[in-house]
């Protein structure tokens, strides 16, 4: 029988003495110890926490709550694998400790960039003819928890179909009260092949020489992160644009790339973004809910040359039904409040960012305004940990928690675009894709994803797609 299951039944029975005997059915927690964390500070972890010393636990509610926890603190992405347990019980004093014990993730990622340029590998694979020209090839350092408090360090040194440099640094707890963060960034990059126009939901490329930058665009920003309570966050962000084509992009390509022929923009922009975040195990949630709306103003007046507001909100639900079944649903609605035509360059809807209707990965939809819900059916197939001990070398890997979970996805989504739509037959109309898939989970921080999907333009296929928790 399962650890886990053992426990619980252990503490029902204890709850079940208690009722008997007219005892409370509680605990107050005396002490909360932490083992395993090596680098990571012991306040990063605490701050994750809602079950603290002086707290009441009720007997009946701490398989829930522990499982709860566990997720929360695997969702920072700084621990592979954590198990919370009850110890040195009293049941006269209705007192006890809690152990956590922890796997620390490997912090610093130093690895050879060779990654597709195009937004998917169906796209690459399909629409590119595989080309390798169209390949990223460089090196990035990742350092997620640089001073162990959970400080992040990003260094990217890429060449390509995208020439770019890039630094970021965030540190997210400034003050005392761990409420405060904050973060910089600075990128720059140059393309000599640019995605220039979309014709038939399609981008089309175009390249004049193997010498000739066609594009360049250069950010720089920086941000506050305010987080009051557990699952309330707040950001506040600042960033500079500036953006250049050549002017044969300008001329002859596309003259509304930047509008009227324009070969640069540059601009302010300022970003505000709010959230209720009570999913369990944020990466890969196993129930709860997210709320959110984000409010980003480009152009603060001080060049003139480009003037938008952008209105986001968003919402996710996930079930857990019984222990394996996840229901989960997702939606978002983006619009852009000052209703003027969009250069090119800034007309983005379905398709890029991760906002993708199920079967139309090989598509793009852009424009002003868009609506997403994402639906999908989630079971847990496989959860095991396992310990790898002498086959695996690195101390951070020697247990992996593995889970598979068989999927079925259900996507609807509507752009509106009252300019570029004669050429873009899916604008302006609802478009529904459906499919079954698998979900692999790796450390609680690796996934993979293959879906085999259909759409309604009679079309199916495999696709195939990765993200980290970091």
């Amino acid at each position: 029988m399962h650890c886990r299951t053992c426990l619980f039944l252990l503490f029902y029975c204890l709850y079940q003495s208690t009722q008997l005997h007219g005892q409370a059915a509680y605990a107050v927690i005396s002490q909360v110890e932490l083992l395993g964390n090596k680098q990571t500070k012991d306040k990063i972890i605490i701050r994750e926490l809602d079950i603290l010393p002086g707290d009441t636990i009720y007997i009946s509610q701490i398989n829930e709550r522990f499982v709860e926890n566990e997720k929360r603190i695997l969702s920072t992405g700084l621990f592979t694998a954590v198990s919370i347990n009850l110890k040195n019980m009293d049941v006269e004093a209705n007192r006890c400790n809690i152990e956590i014990q922890l796997q620390e993730n490997w912090y610093i990622y130093p690895n050879i960039i060779f990654e597709l340029a195009d937004r998917n590998f169906n796209v690459w694979w399909n629409e590119q003819n595989k080309s390798l020209d169209r390949v990223n090839y460089g090196f990035r350092l990742n350092h997620i928890n640089l001073t162990g408090q959970r400080d992040q360090l990003k260094l990217t040194t890429q060449f390509g179909f995208t020439k770019k440099f890039e630094a970021e640094y965030s540190y997210p707890y400034l003050n005392r009260e761990q409420t405060l963060g904050g973060a910089a960034n600075i990128v720059y990059s140059e393309n000599r092949e640019i995605g220039y126009i979309t014709m038939g939901n399609k981008t089309l490329f175009h390249k004049e020489d193997d010498e000739r930058v066609l594009l360049r665009r250069f950010r720089v920003s920086t941000w506050l992160n305010y987080r009051p309570s557990l699952f309330h966050y707040h950001r506040l962000k600042l960033e500079f644009h500036r953006n250049s084509i050549d002017p044969f992009v300008a001329q002859q390509l596309n003259p509304d790339y930047f509008l009227e022929e324009d070969e640069a923009i540059r601009f302010f922009a300022i970003e505000y973004d709010f959230s209720i975040d009570q999913r369990i195990f944020s990466f890969y949630p196993e129930g709860g809910f997210l709320a959110g709306v984000n409010v980003k103003k480009e152009g603060l007046g001080i060049f003139g040359e480009y003037d938008n507001l952008i209105l986001e909100l968003r919402g996710e639900y996930y079930a857990l039904l019984g222990s394996k079944l996840i229901v989960a649903n997702q939606i978002k609605l983006n619009t852009n409040l000052f209703r003027r035509q969009v250069a090119f360059a800034n007309n983005t809807g379905l398709g890029y960012n991760g906002n993708v209707v199920s079967g139309y990965e090989l598509y793009v939809i852009d424009g002003t305004d868009f609506v997403l819900n994402k639906s999908s059916i989630r079971w847990k197939a496989v959860d095991h940990l396992f310990n790898l001990n002498q086959a695996m070398p690195l101390r951070q890997f020697k247990l992996m928690n593995l889970k598979l979970y068989l999927t079925f996805n259900l996507d609807a989504g509507y752009v509106n675009e009252p300019t570029y739509r004669e050429s873009n037959f899916l604008n302006n109309q609802w478009v529904i894709g459906y499919g079954p898939g698998i979900d692999l989970l790796l450390f609680n921080t690796y996934l993979f994803s293959l879906e085999y999907s259909f759409n309604e333009l009679g079309e199916s296929g495999l696709f195939i797609s990765n993200r980290v928790s970091f």
